[in-house]
């Protein structure tokens, strides 16, 4: 792959909140079989978000909960299952124990994977800010030499 065709999907998305959170989505269904790939998720969709930590988070965790959706069908289906033997057999309480646990497991999930990819949301706008992708100075100013040849880093205001 050209790395200047992957600068510029990059550079693309930048911003682009809902397409930033579903490519991160898509990492983390992709490498579900991976212990923490909503960390790995989200921290690409916080990359290619770019702009503040809390802006990577955000993006992060809306793309945890976008990869979460498969997930909670499958809940969804699981417990109606046993709500519906519960049904059968005139258990009313029995299908409301279960529409509870069903209700409680999906909270469980939303905050894990949003949670998660919040993290790494935060954890990819760190690895941006630190990267050498946006300009040849690392995003802190045109390196000086002063007249003893040391090299001296201006930096700006907002870092």
């Amino acid at each position: 792959m050209d790395t200047k065709s992957a600068d510029s999907f990059v550079a693309r998305r930048d911003g682009d909140f809902w397409v930033n959170a579903l490519v991160g989505a898509v990492v983390m269904v992709v490498l579900s079989w991976i212990p923490f790939a909503t960390v790995l998720g989200g921290a690409v969709s916080g990359y290619l978000q770019r702009g503040t930590r809390t802006q990577g988070a955000k993006v992060g965790a809306v793309s945890g909960l976008i990869a979460a959706v498969p997930i909670f069908g499958v809940l969804v289906l699981v417990f109606s299952i046993f709500s519906f033997g519960a049904v059968a057999g005139g258990e009313a309480l029995g299908v409301v124990i279960f529409m509870g646990i069903t209700v409680f497991a999906l909270a469980v999930v939303a905050a894990f994977v949003a949670g998660t990819g919040a993290v790494g949301g935060y954890l990819g706008i760190a690895l941006r800010e630190r990267s050498n992708d946006d300009d040849d100075f690392g995003d802190h100013g045109p390196r000086t030499v002063d007249s003893a040849g040391e090299a001296d880093v201006e930096v700006d205001a907002a870092h």
